[in-house]
């Protein structure tokens, strides 16, 4: 089963990935163009300062989930070297659980923001406000999925012994 659940894991990371990356291939498009406009032909556009702002959001939000996944979030593991295997793997899921109900109230309170964003609309695109806050539930979700996949490895399989130590496993 926890096989199953982490192999869907994995292709939600792919789409994430892909769908990140294409963002931000985005805002960099959109800002290159806009400074061209702006320096070489004195025109400037309205939009894309405020398109690239907001798909940044959305960038920051699916990458966050990606850190989730790859275990890259700031962590204090100076001390863990003297911890029991099997206790610190409990230790690790009770934080993990602890951090997937913030993330669960980051997802709830972040619908009531999606929802109360029906009703505003961005200056210069027109956009409704409720796609824009929409990265916090979806984000919130994704992160709050791949914490719970993590805390279930180590309530089943307990904490890894020869894990890699590495400044970036996670690529965006």
């Amino acid at each position: 089963m926890l096989k199953g659940i982490e192999a869907f894991g994995d292709r939600l990371a792919f789409v994430t990935s892909v769908a990140s990356r294409l963002m931000l291939l985005a805002v960099v498009t959109m800002l290159f163009v806009q400074v061209c406009l702006r320096y070489i032909f004195n025109f400037s556009l309205t939009w894309p300062e405020e398109a690239s702002r907001y798909l940044m959001i959305w960038v920051v939000m699916l990458s966050g989930s990606l850190l989730v996944k790859d275990e890259q979030l700031v962590c204090v593991d100076f001390f863990d070297r003297f911890w029991p295997r099997r206790i610190l793997a409990y230790r690790n899921a009770l934080f993990r659980l602890l951090l997937a109900g913030l993330l669960g109230i980051m997802l709830w309170k972040g619908l009531d923001a999606a929802d109360f964003g029906w009703r505003r609309t961005s200056p210069a695109l027109n956009l409704s406000w409720f796609w824009i806050y929409l990265a916090i539930p979806v984000g919130s979700a994704l992160m709050l999925f791949h914490m719970v996949v993590l805390a279930l490895r180590d309530l089943i399989r307990g904490t890894a012994s020869d894990q890699e130590i590495s400044l970036i496993r996670a690529e965006m």
